[in-house]
């Protein structure tokens, strides 16, 4: 992946900027308990089913496509 390639993670909006619970697409509440500031898919938390998964800190589960498990806002009780 080129520094090219990271340019649409650049320009989207910051969603994941601390631990809490935040909501996906599909609105599955997500509690993120480790953050990263890079541009990185290093942002992790654990859906209620138990799995863990990274995201980048713009809430984007995958590089260059949507997912309904994308994190789009933070949670009521953050």
């Amino acid at each position: 992946m080129t520094s090219a390639d990271f340019a649409s993670l650049v320009i989207l909006p910051v969603v994941i900027d601390a631990p809490g619970q935040y909501r996906t697409r599909s609105g599955e509440t997500v509690v993120i308990d480790e953050v990263s500031s890079k541009h990185a898919f290093a942002c992790r938390g654990v859906y209620p089913s138990g799995q863990r998964d990274a995201w980048h800190k713009s809430g984007r589960l995958y590089f260059g496509q949507l997912s309904n498990n994308d994190i789009v806002e933070k949670g009521k009780t953050c």
